[in-house]
């Protein structure tokens, strides 16, 4: 890492001073005008420090600092003066963003150990900014990963239109959905998931993505939808049960055969069955079981009812309903309902964006704070 310091000062005689003081510790290069002293930082830099006069004829220090934040923003910025105003200290500091603000006569000793902090400054902040354009370039990374492991479209399978989306509050997320045809069934059948691990982040989605694999796994073998669940839950307490964390998860099977579906609950919130002949929404409800991760042991009840053709089955997160917008109220489970009452004639790919556009619009101009997901299967025939 380079030592080179730029000092600015329109006194030849002060420049000169400061080599001889700090040519056996660092490049100097001196200049003796702000103008020069910018054309410098463009034409040879990187520069590890700058240390500029205050008083300079044409432009003043806290100008040439304010210009050489622009074009080096990682240079480390110091004001040495003989001006005793402290109105310009605080515009220097406002303005310049500087490191230090030293006062003229300033002795070797106190140059020297303003230099070297100024150096280790710039070392320190560049290292860090180095680190966080390479976590930047990771997290884009992982959220790439992320949304190729979901569904990117919708689907449709013997009269079942699917479609789903998450928007995440952060780069990568916790929230999970899901939907692909079983491959060891008798009869042709659809999974259909979603899901949502506790806190969010990237931590979170490293535990969705797991659960995913899991879920994939045990779907992929026979057995009943509570039977598969238990097998996720014992698969993920193993992995989870020391950090706290855990998973709601909706899972449920439809058997495009006969249109009946068997759903199992751990933890997560009813999906919502809308029939547009009554205009009444009804739950895909029964005794919950607890969230994956918590108890290996967890024991979960299967359900079944059959669909009709027309309905439509809605199955979210509660970053949805429970988001709140700049007056603190939540969007809740009726607005949501009346938006797929209002657009349930449309595909369920466009139902599924007419309502995360109306929570974008309820939370504006505040973004989303939890991650949100919607999962929406319309029964056509």
């Amino acid at each position: 890492m380079s030592n080179r310091v730029l000092f600015v000062d329109d006194d030849p005689k002060i420049l000169a001073a400061f080599q001889r003081q700090l040519r056996k510790k660092v490049v100097i290069e001196t200049v003796e005008s702000g103008a020069d002293g910018l054309e410098v930082l463009r034409r040879n830099g990187p520069f590890s420090l700058v240390v500029t006069d205050y008083c300079m004829p044409s432009m003043n220090g806290i100008e040439f600092l304010g210009r050489a934040r622009e074009i080096a923003p990682e240079t480390v910025r110091i004001m040495l003066t003989g001006s005793a105003d402290l109105g310009a200290a605080i515009q220097a500091v406002n303005q310049g963003n500087i490191f230090r603000f030293l006062t003229k006569p300033c002795s070797p000793e106190n140059l020297l150990e303003a230099v070297q902090a100024g150096i280790h400054e710039y070392r320190r902040t560049h290292k860090e900014r180095k680190y966080n354009k390479r976590s930047r370039r990771w997290l884009a990374q992982a959220m790439e990963v992320q949304q190729n492991l979901l569904p990117n479209s919708g689907s449709v399978w013997d009269g079942l239109d699917i479609a789903g989306r998450s928007l995440f509050c952060d780069q990568t997320g916790g929230d999970y959905y899901d939907y692909f045809e079983k491959s060891d069934s008798a009869s042709r059948t659809i999974s259909i998931v979603a899901g949502d691990v506790s806190d969010h982040g990237l931590p979170s989605a490293l535990l969705m993505t797991t659960a995913r694999a899991f879920l994939r796994e045990c779907a992929s073998r026979p057995g009943s939808v509570s039977t598969i669940v238990g097998h996720v839950n014992r698969h993920l307490t193993h992995d989870v049960q020391a950090s706290g964390r855990f998973m709601t998860l909706f899972y449920a099977e439809i058997d495009c055969t006969d249109r009946r579906i068997h759903w199992v609950s751990a933890g997560h919130d009813p999906a919502l069955v809308y029939d547009p002949r009554s205009g009444e929404f009804g739950e895909l409800g029964g005794q919950g079981g607890l969230p994956l991760g918590v108890f290996e042991d967890a024991r979960y009840e299967e359900y079944h009812r059959e669909l009709a053709a027309g309905q439509v089955l809605v199955i979210g997160t509660d970053g949805i309903w429970e988001a709140r917008n700049r007056e603190g109220r939540m969007f809740g489970k009726l607005l949501l309902q009346q938006v797929i009452r209002d657009n349930v004639v449309r595909p369920a790919a466009e139902i599924v964006e007419k309502v995360l556009e109306s929570l974008k619009q309820f939370l504006f101009p505040l973004d989303i704070q939890d991650d949100a997901t919607l999962v929406v299967v319309k029964v056509e025939c």
